[in-house]
């Protein structure tokens, strides 16, 4: 019994600190950073426009696929490889994660823009009007022909 409960363990530490080999046509960290990111842009784009995409026939794994020239082995064998090792894989996810905010402060600030842009038209409007209106004679009388004449 003793035999077999070391053995057991032996077994286990030799299995955990074993060194996982790299798989052959493993993705690049670089490139499943923006797979990943791609898929998230995807996932969300989906919910809100569910059926242009439908209707357009868009297939996202496929696009992904073919963007990346990857196939879906690939892929997972990547993704497998990238999620055993918590360093990496977490990595990956902080690369995307920034790439998200830096894309979000980038339309945040091009909304911040277009609002200053168009108060600033409709304050240009208003005042135009304004201006019209003290500028134009008043009119007394209609110029209108009554259908009676």
């Amino acid at each position: 019994m003793k035999n077999f409960l070391f053995l057991s363990v032996f077994i286990f530490v030799f299995n955990c600190s074993e060194k996982q080999t790299t798989p052959k046509n493993i993705i690049s960290v670089e490139t499943m950073s923006d797979i990943i990111y791609d898929m998230t842009l995807i996932s969300v784009s989906k919910g809100v426009n569910r059926k242009i995409l439908e209707n357009n026939g868009f297939k996202p794994t496929s696009y992904i696929l073919n963007k990346y020239e990857i196939d879906s082995i690939d892929f997972i064998r990547s993704n497998k490889y990238y999620s055993s090792n918590l360093d990496m894989y977490l990595s990956i996810y902080q690369n995307v994660l920034n790439k998200l905010e830096k894309n979000k402060q980038i339309i945040s600030d091009s909304l911040t823009r277009e609002n200053e842009r168009s108060i600033k038209l409709r304050q240009e409007k208003s005042e135009k009007q304004k201006t019209d209106k003290l500028s134009s004679p008043v009119k007394l009388f209609s110029s209108k022909k009554s259908k009676l004449e």
